[in-house]
C-alpha cells in the first residue's frame, strides 16, 4: 500500500513538472499549446486541464480528442484550457485516476475496469459479451443504472464527463488458433484489473498483466502471446509486427470513459460545466461515426502488413462469459440484470 501511493504521489509531482516543462515523457510531441487561447486575463483564470491517454499521437483518436477538448475550451468561454498527453504521457492511467479523485485537474481515458477499483460494480459494464452494439453504451450511460453508477463515482471524488464506443476488440497472437483450448496454450496481456483478467478468463487464455506501454515488448519477447484491442490501437501500436495473426472474437464492444475531479468539476464556473455536460452529452453519437468511418481503413493497413484475420466460432467464448458475474461476488445483486434489461 506504501509503495502505491509514493507511485501516485510521483505520478501526482509528473503532472506539475511536466506541464512546467511544456512536454511529456512519451517521445511524443509536446502537448497541444491550448493554454494560449483568449486574451492574458482570461488565460489567468482559465483552469488547465490535463488530458492522458493511452493511445499514441499517431492513433486517429489524438486529433478526435484535440476536437473535443478545443470545443469544450471554445464553449467555456475562457475558463477551461486543455493540454493532451498521448501515451499515457503523465503517466499510467490507475494513478492519473487516483490523483483525479484526490482533486488534481487531470482528466483520464479508461475502460470501466479501472473505475471499478472505486465503485466495483463498474466492471459490470464490461463484461464480455453483454453489450452487443455502440449505441447500446450511451443507453447504459444514460439509464436509471448508470446514472446510479455516476452518482457513486461522486461520492469518491470523481465525475464521468462521458462513456462512448471507440471499436469492438479482438485478439490478436503470434500463432494461428481456431478454438478457445488453442487460446488456452497461450498468454495474453492485459491490464491489472479484475475486469481484464475476467475478459482473458472468457477468451480461454493466461492472463499476463502489463502497461499499454509495455505491449509491444512483451510480445517481442515472449512475455506474451497475444493481445487485443480494436482494430485502429492495434495498427498504431504496430503490433502487427511481433503478431500477425487477429482472431475474430469480438468479446467486447468497447466503451472508454473520459473521468476528471469531481472536485475540480464543481469548482468551475457555471459557463464551464455546462461546456463539460453538454460537449460530453453529445460525443458518444460522434464517436460511433467516427469509429466506425475508420475501421476499414485499418482492416486494410493491417492485411497490407501481412496480417491474417482469422473467423472463429464465438460459441465456446459467449458460452463461457454466462458464468461472469459468479466471478464478481462484490457486485450489488442483481447489477449486471439491471444493465442487461437497461441495454435490450
Amino acid at each position: 500500500m506504501k509503495k502505491k501511493l509514493a507511485s501516485v504521489l510521483l505520478s501526482v509531482l509528473m503532472v506539475f513538472s511536466l506541464a512546467a516543462c511544456g512536454g511529456d515523457n512519451s517521445g511524443n510531441p509536446p502537448p497541444s499549446d491550448s493554454s494560449s487561447q483568449g486574451n492574458s486575463a482570461d488565460s489567468a483564470k482559465a483552469v488547465n486541464l490535463k488530458f492522458n491517454f493511452v493511445k499514441s499521437s499517431t492513433d486517429p483518436e489524438y486529433e478526435w480528442y484535440d476536437a473535443y477538448f478545443a470545443e469544450i475550451a471554445e464553449a467555456s468561454g475562457g475558463c477551461i484550457t486543455y493540454d493532451l498527453y498521448p501515451s499515457e504521457g503523465l503517466g499510467p492511467s490507475a494513478d492519473m485516476l487516483e490523483a483525479a479523485s484526490q482533486g488534481e485537474p487531470v482528466i483520464v481515458d479508461c475502460d470501466t475496469s479501472y473505475l471499478a477499483n472505486y465503485v466495483p460494480d463498474w466492471a459490470a459494464a464490461m463484461a464480455p459479451y453483454l453489450i452487443q452494439t455502440p449505441e447500446q453504451i450511451e443507453k447504459l450511460w444514460k439509464s436509471d443504472v448508470g446514472q446510479e453508477l455516476c452518482a457513486a463515482l461522486e461520492e469518491v471524488g470523481l465525475h464521468l464527463i462521458d462513456l462512448h464506443y471507440f471499436g469492438t476488440r479482438n485478439l490478436i497472437c503470434n500463432t494461428r488458433v481456431t478454438s478457445r483450448a488453442d487460446i488456452g496454450k497461450l498468454k495474453i496481456r492485459c491490464a491489472a484489473t479484475a475486469g481484464w483478467n475476467e475478459v482473458v478468463r472468457v477468451l480461454g487464455g493466461n492472463a499476463t498483466n502489463t502497461a499499454w506501454s509495455e505491449t509491444y515488448q512483451a510480445l517481442s519477447s515472449g512475455v506474451a502471446d497475444g493481445a487485443e484491442s480494436p482494430y485502429a490501437l492495434l495498427y498504431s501500436a504496430k503490433l502487427y509486427e511481433p503478431c500477425k495473426y487477429i482472431i475474430k472474437t469480438e468479446h467486447l464492444v468497447a466503451a472508454t470513459a473520459i473521468v476528471m475531479s469531481q472536485k475540480v468539476y464543481e469548482s468551475l464556473p457555471e459557463e464551464g460545466r455546462k461546456a463539460i455536460d453538454e460537449v460530453g452529452s453529445a460525443y458518444p453519437a460522434k464517436a460511433i461515426e467516427l469509429a466506425q468511418g475508420v475501421e476499414q481503413e485499418y482492416i486494410d493497413k493491417l492485411l497490407e502488413e501481412g496480417v491474417e484475420i482469422v473467423e472463429i466460432d464465438k460459441t465456446e467464448f459467449i458460452a463461457a462469459a454466462q458464468d461472469t458475474p459468479n466471478y464478481f461476488p462484490e457486485w450489488t445483486d442483481g447489477v449486471y440484470e439491471r444493465i442487461q434489461d437497461a441495454i435490450s
